[in-house]
């Protein structure tokens, strides 16, 4: 694991611990769950854009794809 400081706000700060305490986890942790959590809805929301792109110009056969019984 690579370690990284940040710098928070004291309020921030105050408030990573309080969420922290109320899911049992430690500041770290949870700091370290919601960048993991961020970086896979970056990474969902990157291939969701390179499939639409794909699909551009594609639209009807994709209805039609669609209609399909």
């Amino acid at each position: 694991m690579n370690a990284l400081t940040v710098e928070l706000s004291s309020e921030v700060h105050e408030k990573v611990d309080l969420i922290a305490a109320e899911k049992g986890v430690t500041p770290e942790r949870l700091l370290s769950d919601m960048t993991a959590e961020m970086v896979m809805q970056h990474d969902a929301h990157r291939l969701f854009q390179e499939m639409a792109e794909r699909g551009k110009g594609r639209e009807a056969e994709a209805l039609a794809l669609l209609q399909r019984d």
